[in-house]
């Protein structure tokens, strides 16, 4: 049980470390979304688009990153 409860925070503390990530890869991009649009290379409304479309990617792989999380989780408690 002991080991089962030390697998279970380990993983949490992947999902983390896969969040973080996440997370900067999505800064790194709304950072050259903005160094696009302020040199030019396109309108504000395509800037938007693009943000919304990235939020969208990062949505779906938090959600899959929690599914796998709790398909783990069941399967160290068996």
């Amino acid at each position: 049980a002991e080991r089962r409860d030390q697998l279970t925070k380990l993983a949490k503390t992947k999902l983390e470390d896969a969040r973080v990530a996440i997370r900067k890869a999505r800064d790194e991009s709304n950072k050259s979304i903005e160094a696009a649009e302020k040199d030019g290379g396109m309108g504000e409304d395509e800037k938007f688009r693009l943000k919304q479309e990235l939020q969208k990617k990062v949505d779906d792989a938090n959600s899959s990153l929690e599914a796998l999380f709790a398909k783990k989780e069941a399967e160290m408690k068996l």
